[in-house]
């Protein structure tokens, strides 16, 4: 088994691997998309080969080390097919923007949960060839907590390389010499440029032990000074929550998304002062703010999930309620990880602290990998999962289709949502038949949404637009507008409101 100090060893002659591995890269994406994307019709695939590239590329400079060229290789490769699949789904979303999708899924896939996905399959494939499969929580952790340094020390030095480039070529412009500042314009060159620093920037950081070495020691200190700190927070929000009930919290904007980040700081709070599993018990002052804020862990997550879930019960499913709910269930699950943590915490003089925590904490990065990938995918399309929930509470007549929003279904799902018009047609012994061939057919005829909105006195007025501040969680989209004349309050608007002045009573 690989010991800590071997893995803190520092990687050497990777450096000119990097170089050339990445000027290749760049030169692979400059010919994908001059000579593929730009020429074909369906762009699904290219796009889908040019992500490939990419992250396989990256995973590969992760994973290398001398020796051990093949084993890392097929490693890359096999994170990248797996990444590939979603990629591929939602790639779908360039070709197809002329049927109306919402980018939301899109987005959240490309910024959010994709890089998770792949960050946690590197991590166990790391420590995978290191100690052999499955891998020791120690290994896990360790890498865990330097991939993203490495890769965020990286991303500085490219920038800071492409920055000094311009800035030379600006330099020479004044100088009256163009052609420098002419080339740096040019994909053909600024492209396997970016892919020769990235690759040196990866494998230079790989190098420099003794800065990720710091910069982990600094981290975990942090996360030791700040366990007490939260341990006082929870402590007074329990007390807060015992005596004024879910007022105080519900009376906040977005409730979910606010319980959701203070769970999140509070998972990775006691990961930091946890570590690798391998340690004694710590000092009693540590210690029992640690047990403190496992305890308002779950109270956190289930609070994140009623407040979802009362969203989703009084207005359907739509993509982002969709990934709020997904994040607020891994959530809970890991919440019930740490219930396991304080039972272990009945053997207070045990060798080992909370023994139990090290194999579920990498059983759920496997859980995180699964459950991201698949909601990229068709299995858990979410398009089509929000159109058929927003078609069931209309057929069920949970909603009044006088007041729904056909141009939701027609504007914002896609295929899925003309699908679920074409079946609301089909609905005619529905009490309110001819008002909902009316909103189909209203739907239809309008040119984009805004239009629908605003057309005619019963049009449904578009809820204000909000700066999105709390990320992929907000859960804003708007699967049911009510008619400006009806005096009803628009759903995503009394969803906010219910967030901001109500209660939500279960």
């Amino acid at each position: 088994m690989t010991t800590q100090a071997n893995r803190q060893r520092p990687v050497k002659g990777l450096a000119l691997l990097g170089l050339i591995v990445g000027l290749s890269v760049g030169l692979a994406v400059y010919a994908i998309t001059e000579y593929w994307i730009d020429k074909v019709e369906s762009q699904q695939l290219p796009v889908t080969v040019l992500f490939f590239v990419c992250s396989s590329t990256l995973a590969f400079l992760l994973l290398a080390e001398s020796g051990r060229f093949v084993r890392a290789g097929v490693s890359a490769l096999v994170i990248a097919a797996i990444i590939a699949i979603p990629n591929y789904f939602m790639a779908a979303f360039v070709d197809n923007q002329d049927l109306f999708l919402t980018e939301f899924p899109v987005i959240f896939w490309f910024s959010l949960a994709g890089p998770i996905a792949v960050f946690l399959m590197v991590t166990l494939a790391r420590a995978s060839l290191e100690d052999g499969a499955p891998p020791p929580y120690s290994a896990v952790f360790f890498h865990g907590l330097t991939l993203p340094l490495i890769v965020g020390g990286a991303t500085l030095f490219a920038i800071l390389a492409l920055v000094l480039l311009f800035a030379w070529a600006a330099l020479l412009k004044s100088m009256d010499v163009q052609f420098f500042h002419e080339l740096f314009q040019e994909p053909w060159f600024i492209l396997p440029f970016l892919g020769a620093i990235g690759g040196l920037s990866v494998t230079l950081m790989r190098g420099l032990e003794p800065v990720l070495g710091a910069l982990r020691f600094i981290l975990l200190l942090f996360c030791r000074i700040a366990m007490p700190i939260t341990a006082i927070f929870s402590i007074t929000f329990l007390v807060v929550l015992g005596m004024n009930g879910t007022d105080a919290i519900f009376d906040k904007p977005y409730p979910g998304a606010m319980m959701l980040g203070l769970a999140f700081a509070g998972m990775l709070i006691f990961n930091g002062v946890y570590q690798n599993g391998e340690g004694k018990p710590p000092a009693w002052w540590m210690r029992i703010p640690t047990i403190i804020t496992l305890i308002g862990f779950p109270v956190y997550a289930v609070i994140a999930a009623w407040a979802f879930w009362l969203r989703v019960g009084e207005y359907g499913l739509t993509p982002p309620r969709i990934a709020g709910l997904t994040i607020t269930g891994l959530t809970v699950t890991y919440s019930l990880v740490c219930l396991a943590g304080l039972v272990s915490e009945i053997n207070w003089r045990g060798a080992r602290w909370m023994p139990l925590m090290a194999p579920f904490n990498t059983a759920m990065a496997v859980v995180w990998i699964v459950i991201l990938v698949l909601m990229a995918t068709p299995v858990m399309d979410p398009w089509a999962l929000s159109a058929q929930s927003q078609y069931t509470r209309l057929a069920k007549g949970k909603t009044d289709a006088a007041k729904f929003d056909y141009g939701y279904l027609r504007f914002e799902l896609g295929t899925s949502g003309e699908e679920a018009l074409d079946k609301l047609l089909s609905l005619e012994n529905h009490p309110q038949a001819v008002e909902i061939k009316d909103g189909v057919e209203r739907a239809r005829a309008a040119p984009n949404y805004w239009t629908y909105k605003d057309e005619g006195d019963e049009a449904p007025t578009p809820a204000p637009l909000e700066e999105d501040t709390e990320g992929p969680m907000s859960l804003e989209l708007n699967p049911d507008d009510d008619s400006a004349n009806t005096g009803e309050v628009p759903p995503d608007q009394a969803a906010a409101d219910d967030e901001n002045t109500t209660s939500p009573t279960p």
